[in-house]
């Protein structure tokens, strides 16, 4: 066979597609056959099955490779209708053609490294005897050094991805400190040439010299706030005498200028006298809000607002599953034809801002600023900093055979430049980003940094949610909702869990008993997302388990940093480290390994795809003793979903992960810790806005649908999730 069943299935699927497309129905829907094939994958399975006549056609097309294929593939292409039926499910359920894949490709390399049994010949003769013998012995010997062999591979495919961690890992240090330094560099330049700075150092000078031969000095009260900030480490009074004030001094006698005018010109520059106020705009403005995506599907959310010319921007994420070259929001192109005032970015999740410096690497959006929370801030640069080292690690994927790796949306230069764009805005504060129309930034839970934003054209006025969670959490508060959301015209909420009523606290209950049962005399491992599930999972083990010990590995070490780096100085500074929990040095992984017998690891990624979690799983999941437990949402192509899909109904069984069968001997379990709001949830937020309208975004169409009719028949007013205008 020169097709592996996944191969093979995916084009006898495009052929049923290609065939339903000639039909009379569908014949002027001008549709792309590889679009309709894989949006309607099941049903065009289920139409093979039930439809004899493209079954023999496909039969007999396929029949030279229908041979040496699984059992389900035939029966698909069979005579049978019911075992074609049953075949189609089978075939049609996620991760069965993978397994099928790696079960065909385990036995063409069993196939191929077992020698040819040697023929006996035809007469009982002694030498053939011993030559038959030899052969065999020759055999079991090659057969032992094939076992040798692979298990070296094995070792070192294990030592390989482990110093791949471990490079990634310095990289990524490496990375934040460079950008650390730019941002510093940055920070100079400005001051450089900043005049508030210049006139703060003057006046410091300036109140330092004695007055008609008197002690007295300009009252440090006098001086503006901002000077004194500016000033900080500056000259001040005790330094009347450096050799600096007396040329300021010398200089103001020469030129005639009492040095009580200058001051005063100098104070009115750093606090000008407040302007008239402006007339408010009373005439309504048309405001407009457009999905291009992340509307009816989870990933690549982004949102066109646009008021007379002003044009802007609510988030710019990546949608999974996607080749990286085109996996920025799926309707992007809308917002490129033509210019943009600015970019707002609800939070630092990859699929609400990962595809920012793809935009602001295009030339003409170079200058396009970036507003977003100071935390937010903080955590972008990390963020987009490692999408650029996984771009290089999946350039292939989803990419069709034969055709060239794709080229990465952005590099580290662009991620840069991106950073540079940067506005911090505080929560409550209210900014105009074009002409008339306005951002206000509040608390919406969910991660740190996280915010709404309500949007405004004079009186009109848009509330977008972002991903939000209206209760509070260990790592961050929750929503906040301002005055100026409530009564909008239109409340746009996320709806990623508007199908489900969930208990949080009791799953956090039941999560805990567990890992303290396991930690008894094994070890806990909780693959969890980077940024928001790691922090939340530490604190919750610091806060009811507080001498069970804790590592921190991945990404999730440097940004557990700067959530107490970040909230330190606040009124609920964040404490992660210390104590039970410590992070795992780079160079002390392999040892963790090996020593660290009782605890829990906390480690990226939390789909066990890439990083520190798979080589902590190949540790743990044959150990009887330990427990792996998933906490956040599973893709169906993703390790995780395997290992959920093998273990469900079962404890044990064979887990393929990163080129090798593991022994499934751990409790496998999983949690719902969503920092997501549920249907309850939802609900209260949006009787607490009182939108004219709602839109549902972020989510499942099918959940979206049965949540809409919910919220009609409580006379709410659901605007579909496409253009809409006030």
């Amino acid at each position: 066979m020169t097709l592996s069943p996944s191969q093979l299935v995916d084009a006898i699927v495009l052929d049923a597609a290609q065939a339903a497309l000639r039909t009379e129905a569908y014949a002027a829907s001008g549709a792309d056959p590889k679009r309709l094939a894989a949006a309607n994958r099941g049903p065009l399975l289920l139409a093979i099955a039930t439809a004899g006549d493209l079954r023999r056609e496909l039969a007999s097309r396929y029949a030279d490779e229908l041979g040496d294929t699984p059992a389900a593939v035939q029966a698909l292409l069979g005579t049978d209708p019911a075992a074609a039926r049953a075949a189609a499910t089978q075939l049609a359920t996620p991760g069965y053609v993978r397994r099928l894949n790696r079960e065909q490709s385990r036995r063409a390399n069993t196939t191929q490294s077992l020698p040819q049994p040697v023929q006996a010949t035809a007469t009982p003769d002694r030498r053939a005897d011993r030559r038959l013998a030899e052969t065999r012995a020759a055999r079991d010997r090659a057969l032992v050094q094939r076992d040798y062999a692979q298990s070296e591979l094995r070792t070192a495919r294990q030592e390989l991805n482990e110093a791949l961690s471990d490079r990634d890992e310095a990289q990524a240090i490496v990375d934040a400190l460079r950008a650390e330094l730019d941002t510093e560099r940055s920070a100079a330049a400005k001051l450089a040439g900043d005049l508030d700075s210049a006139a703060a150092l003057l006046i410091r000078f300036l109140a330092g010299r004695p007055q008609d031969g008197a002690a007295e000095t300009v009252a440090a009260e006098d001086v503006d706030p901002r000077g004194r900030e500016a000033g900080a480490g500056q000259p001040g009074p005790a330094d009347r005498d450096s050799p600096d004030a007396k040329r300021l001094m010398e200089a103001l006698i020469g030129a005639g200028i009492p040095p009580d005018t200058l001051a005063s010109a100098l104070q009115l520059m750093l606090a000008p006298p407040s302007p008239p106020p402006t007339p408010a705009l009373t005439q309504p403005r048309e405001i407009a809000l457009t999905p291009l995506g992340g509307g009816t599907e989870i990933g690549g959310s982004c949102m066109l607002v646009t008021a007379g010319d002003a044009r802007i921007l609510v988030d710019a994420g990546m949608r999974p599953k996607t080749r990286i070259d085109i996996a920025g929001p799926e309707h992007i192109d809308i917002a490129l034809a033509g210019h943009l005032d600015a970019i707002v970015i609800t939070h630092a999740h990859n699929d609400h801002a990962g595809w920012v410096p793809a935009l602001t690497g295009e030339h003409r959006y170079r200058n396009v600023p970036v507003y977003c929370t100071p935390d937010t801030a903080a955590l972008l640069p990390i963020m987009w900093n490692d999408s650029v080292k996984v771009f290089n690690r999946t350039r292939a994927d989803y990419v069709e055979d034969g055709e060239p790796p794709a080229e990465p949306p952005y590099t580290q230069t662009q991620a840069l430049a991106a950073q540079r764009r940067i506005r911090e805005l505080d929560y409550g504060r209210v900014v105009e980003v074009g002409d008339g129309l306005t951002i206000e930034l509040f608390r919406a839970g969910h991660i740190l940094g996280a915010a709404g934003v309500v949007v405004a054209a004079g009186p009109n006025r848009v509330t977008v949610t972002g991903d939000v969670s209206n209760l509070a959490q260990r790592s961050v508060p929750g929503l906040v909702v301002p005055d100026s959301a409530r009564d909008s015209d239109l409340l746009v909420i996320e709806s990623t869990y508007c199908h489900a009523d969930t208990n949080r606290e009791a799953e956090v209950e039941r999560f805990v008993r567990l890992v303290a049962e396991v930690v008894e005399n094994g070890r806990v491992l909780v693959p969890a997302f980077a940024l928001g599930r790691a922090q939340e999972v530490a604190l919750t083990l610091r806060e009811r388990l507080p001498g069970v010990p804790v590592l921190i590995d991945g990404m999730a070490k440097q940004i557990s940093r700067i959530y107490e780096q970040q909230t330190a100085d606040t009124s609920r500074p964040l404490r992660i480290y210390g104590d039970q929990i410590r992070e795992v040095a780079p160079d002390m992984r392999a040892q963790h390994l090996r020593t660290f017998r009782r605890g829990v690891i906390v480690t990226t990624s939390g789909m066990l795809a890439a990083g520190p979690a798979v080589p902590w799983a190949r540790s743990i999941l044959p150990d009887p003793d330990s427990a792996l437990l998933v906490a956040g949402y599973q893709d169906e192509d993703a390790p995780g979903r395997d290992l959920l899909d093998l273990v469900e109904g079962r404890r044990t069984g064979t887990f393929w992960l990163d080129g090798a069968d593991i022994e499934v001997h751990a409790d496998v379990r999983k949690f719902g810790l969503s920092a997501h709001a549920d249907r309850r949830g939802l609900l209260s937020i949006m009787r607490e806005v009182a939108p004219r309208q709602v839109m549902l975004v972020h989510g499942e169409r099918y959940h979206q649908r049965g949540f809409a009719r919910h919220l009609e028949r409580l006379r709410y007013d659901v605007a579909p999730t496409r253009h809409w205008q006030t």
